[in-house]
């Protein structure tokens, strides 16, 4: 039997739901195809309730950064306009230093992982209209354009929102294979082969 992995989804207030949706569901509905070896939860800096993107949802964290299991894979969603409690990057900084951990990061939730210092050298991808102003933000990391994911190492990083399906599938791929990858790509009637939106493909003058 393969080892179960644990997946920490990091919640804030103006969390973007797709952003943190995406790759439970696709953990998830993995699970059907694997033994349930995804163990998924929610983690925030704090056990007090969670407001979405504008107030929306309104989300009960099942863990906080003290209580939580130890992650194998944490995944990152995005915020605008909002900071993170500066507890959440100290707690990323400390898993990730740990051996064989996964960190994933969904949009501009790159925004939150660049600020461990962790992105340094790296080649990473995030959302289309964040991509200037990060570059010029960190210019010691590489940010590659048109794509949906991006893995360096022990880093994953995602472009626009949907993309963290992506991201997820490509986790799935990588630890369960290809046909469990495209069984639960399937049952969530995801098309992983669909090409980008022309809109969202930069032209050549958007230069980095």
């Amino acid at each position: 039997m393969k080892t179960p992995i644990k997946v920490a989804v990091l919640i804030y207030n103006g969390v973007e739901l797709v952003d943190m949706n995406g790759p439970i569901d696709v953990f998830l509905h993995a699970n059907r195809y694997n033994n349930n070896r995804y163990q998924v939860y929610t983690v925030a800096a704090t056990m007090d309730a969670i407001l979405s993107e504008n107030r929306v949802v309104t989300i009960t964290p099942q863990y906080d950064l003290h209580n939580c299991p130890e992650p194998d894979l944490v995944v990152i969603p995005g915020i605008i306009d909002l900071e993170v409690d500066p507890s959440v990057i100290d707690w990323i900084k400390k898993i990730a230093s740990k051996k064989d951990k996964v960190i994933m990061s969904v949009c501009i939730g790159l925004q939150i992982l660049a600020k461990t210092g962790l992105l340094s050298g790296k080649r990473v991808t995030t959302h289309y209209l964040a991509i200037n102003d990060m570059h010029k933000q960190y210019p010691d990391i590489t940010f590659i354009k048109n794509v949906r994911f991006v893995q360096d190492g022990h880093i994953v990083s995602t472009g626009g929102i949907t993309s963290g399906i992506d991201g997820a599938l490509h986790l799935v791929e990588k630890n369960d294979g290809p046909v469990i990858a495209q069984q639960t790509a399937d049952v969530m009637v995801y098309n992983r082969d669909a090409p980008l939106p022309p809109y969202t493909i930069l032209p050549p003058y958007f230069e980095i």
